[in-house]
C-alpha cells in the first residue's frame, strides 16, 4: 500500500467516525428530565393511586389503577409536562386556568384498565357494562363523563404503571358530598363480572401492577 492509499483511508475512516459521533450526539435522552419517578409529582402521583384485580374464581378477569386527580396532583402533573415541553409562562398559566375550570365540573380520575376479554374495555362506551362509582360511605355518586385517554409518551411518562395492554381513560364524577381530600372514599368500577373496588384511604397509595410487562 501506497503512503498515498493509507493516508486517504485514514481520512476516510475518521471521516466515518465524527458522523457516528454527530449522529451520536443527536441523539435524544433516553426518558426527560426530570424522569418520570422523580420529584414532587411522582410522590403526589403514587400516593392519589391505588390498584385492583377481579377474579372468578381462579380465571382472571381484569386489573385496574387509577390516580385521583386532586388539584395537587392536576397542578403537579401540568407543570412537570411544561418543563418536559418548555412551555412559556403564559403557556403554564393558560393550562393550569383550564385545569381550575375542569376541576369544577367535578372530581377527576385517570382509569389505566385491563380486561381479559377486551371487549369489555369498554368504559367510555355510551352502552358500557362498567358503572363508576364514588362513594364516601354518605354520599355516592356516578361518572358523568368518561374519555378515552391516548397511550402516548406523555400519558405513560406522567403514568408510568400503564401497561402494554391497558386502555386509558379520564373519568368525571360530580360529587355534592364533602370534600375528599384527607378522607378515606372508594372508587367503585362494577358490571355483571364483578366489582373492582379502589380504597382511597389517605397513606395508603400503590401502583403495583401484577400483569405489567417488565
Amino acid at each position: 500500500m501506497t503512503r498515498r492509499h493509507a493516508l486517504a483511508l485514514l481520512a476516510l475512516a475518521l471521516a466515518g467516525c465524527g458522523a457516528l459521533q454527530g449522529v451520536k450526539s443527536r441523539l435524544p435522552p433516553r426518558e426527560p428530565q426530570p424522569g418520570p419517578d422523580d420529584g414532587a409529582y411522582a410522590d403526589l402521583r403514587d400516593g392519589a393511586t391505588r390498584t385492583a384485580t377481579l377474579y372468578d374464581g381462579f380465571v382472571h378477569r381484569a386489573d385496574v389503577t387509577v390516580t385521583w386527580l386532586s388539584a395537587e396532583v392536576r397542578d403537579a402533573g401540568t407543570r412537570r409536562l411544561a418543563a418536559w415541553q418548555g412551555w412559556s409562562t403564559a403557556e403554564l398559566e393558560s393550562a393550569l386556568a383550564a385545569q381550575q375550570a375542569e376541576a369544577a365540573k367535578g372530581e377527576q380520575f385517570l382509569v389505566s384498565l385491563y380486561t381479559a376479554d377486551r371487549k369489555h374495555n369498554d368504559l367510555a362506551d355510551p352502552g358500557s357494562i362498567w358503572r363508576i362509582q364514588v362513594d364516601d360511605g354518605a354520599t355516592q355518586a356516578g361518572a358523568a363523563a368518561v374519555e378515552v385517554v391516548p397511550r402516548d409518551a406523555n400519558t405513560k411518562q406522567l403514568f408510568p404503571y400503564v401497561g402494554p395492554f391497558d386502555l386509558v381513560y379520564k373519568a368525571r364524577v360530580p360529587w355534592t358530598g364533602a370534600p375528599l381530600a384527607g378522607r378515606r372514599f372508594s372508587l367503585k368500577i362494577m358490571s355483571a363480572l364483578g366489582p373492582l373496588v379502589l380504597d382511597f384511604a389517605p397513606g395508603a397509595g400503590s401502583t403495583e401492577r401484577p400483569h405489567q410487562a417488565p
